[in-house]
């Protein structure tokens, strides 16, 4: 497949865990990705912008990226019973 895929995760850091949750953002392996930002919003949520160029490189990515998750799970509020609160999807080429 050749289609390009954003995705877009949100993170809530516990009260006081802000810092190492930043600090631990440094340590997951985006190097396989187009880009990868994070953006922090005023409501205290960390939000991960991904371009991929594909869905094979969405997969590739995906064990490590969960083995990640599971390092830094005590350091995030849930969103009900979910780590992360994400979407993602290909891009409208004719919009």
């Amino acid at each position: 497949m050749s289609e390009e895929v954003w995705a877009v995760i949100k993170y809530k850091p516990k009260e006081g865990c802000e810092q190492e949750f930043i600090k631990a953002l440094g340590k997951l392996d985006m190097s396989n990705v187009m880009l990868n930002r994070y953006i922090k919003a005023y409501n205290g949520e960390i939000i991960q912008i991904v371009q991929s160029r594909n869905i094979d490189e969405v997969l590739e990515g995906q064990v490590a990226g969960l083995e990640w998750l599971d390092s830094v799970s005590h350091l995030l509020d849930y969103y009900g019973e979910s780590r992360t609160d994400a979407i993602s999807g290909i891009v409208i080429d004719d919009a």
